[in-house]
């Protein structure tokens, strides 16, 4: 009987317990074990082969799919030849610190089109997941290979431990969510890390939320409401135009910050006010657009602006020093929410969402579902006085 025979370009027995994956060219690849090699097993003339990958997922898919193709058109063994990847049977990208990947990330802000405050965001979280589970301040040589399903189900353990009031115990599991989310978002362009082995990534991506716990947003006190206006309307110079652009134009506080006075078209029955990406500024998520608002507060804006160019003159550590003194005002008449200048957006949503409807809030707003637009920034404003408050 003839004997079968199998090329192997690297003496590679194919796993038995196999961890698969799918190239969205339908590509199969397989590793034998989580710290494996990826192999792809096809069968040609009839008999099995196997191609080892590397240890890389990422490309190991992209591998795959061009020895796919390649075994359309050319000969095995020249196939072999040209896909031999027996130099990662001993070589493997390093287990990147938790500094490491933060530097990278930074690097990286501006080109991904993120604000400084949600890259922030970002990273305090995953500095504060691992400080509580290691019980460490300084976590700079955390090594993330670390991070896996365990070690961020012993960060939940810890963060409910105690809690009995179903009320906090909800409000936890919304906190816990919220870091899975953005240790997921640190990852979502994953060839900035490049050069660092990203195996513990696919165990991030798998984090699952807590269910049902979805919270739909609230106004505030009708009182509150007018004292905020008030403030807006007593206030001058950098407060009144940052104020004045979150309550009546839903702007977030750095498109406030880039604002210009050309930003505004005042052709119209309205000010219609452009938000586009230039070289300095990218909008959230990329999501270009316009919102359009009173002809009289937008030239009131204006007009009280004290900028050349923008129209929020101190230019110093990208806003803060106005962001601070906003945050401080509004907690003075009564804000006790965790953003309250994100809170006059939301307002201004409710305002249009009552007004004009649910889908012109979400294009003003410029979010990219429905759905994010009624469950977080708008509730139903019934009192016409508290309507007339954006009448001017």
């Amino acid at each position: 009987m003839k004997k079968r025979i199998t090329y192997n370009t690297m003496n590679h027995t194919p796993p038995r317990c196999r961890i698969g994956a799918k190239s969205k060219r339908g590509t199969r690849i397989y590793r034998k074990s989580k710290a494996g090699t990826w192999t792809y097993q096809c069968n040609v003339d009839g008999k099995t082969r196997y191609f080892p990958l590397g240890l890389d997922k990422r490309e190991a898919l992209d591998l795959a799919d061009q020895i796919r193709g390649h075994l359309i058109l050319y000969p095995l063994r020249e196939v072999i030849e040209m896909f031999d990847r027996k130099k990662f049977a001993t070589s493997k990208d390093p287990v990147p610190t938790l500094r490491q990947i933060l530097d990278r990330f930074e690097e990286n802000r501006v080109a991904a089109g993120l604000a400084e405050s949600t890259a922030k965001d970002y990273c305090d979280s995953l500095r504060a997941v691992v400080r509580k589970v290691t019980k460490k301040k300084n976590v700079d040589d955390f090594e993330m290979d670390r991070l896996t399903f365990q070690f961020f189900n012993k960060y939940r353990k810890l963060q409910l431990e105690g809690l009995t009031d179903q009320g906090a115990i909800k409000s936890r599991q919304r906190t816990i969510n919220s870091k899975a989310r953005q240790l997921k978002a640190l990852f979502t362009r994953p060839r900035i890390y490049d050069g660092y082995d990203l195996s513990f990534v696919d165990e991030i991506k798998g984090l699952e939320n807590y269910k049902g716990l979805k919270k739909q947003y609230r106004l505030p006190p009708m009182k509150l409401i007018e004292d905020t206006f008030e403030l807006w309307q007593q206030s001058d110079g950098d407060l009144y135009v940052l104020l004045g652009l979150a309550l009546h134009f839903g702007f977030r506080r750095n498109e406030s910050f880039h604002a210009r006075s050309d930003w505004f078209d005042m052709s119209g029955k309205f000010a219609r006010a452009k938000i586009t990406a230039e070289l300095d500024f990218r909008p959230k998520g990329g999501h270009e657009g316009f919102v359009q608002g009173s002809k009289t507060v937008a030239a009131s804006i204006i007009n009280k602006s004290q900028g050349d160019d923008y129209l929020i003159k101190n230019r110093a550590d990208n806003g803060r020093p106005i962001y601070s003194e906003a945050i401080d005002a509004l907690k003075e008449i009564g804000w006790d929410r965790s953003s309250p200048l994100h809170e006059l957006r939301k307002l201004f949503g409710s305002y249009i969402a009552s007004t004009e409807g649910l889908y012109t809030s979400q294009k003003f707003l410029r979010h990219a579902d429905a759905s994010t637009t009624n469950d977080s920034y708008a509730d139903l404003i019934e009192d016409t006085d508290i309507k007339s408050l954006w009448v001017a």
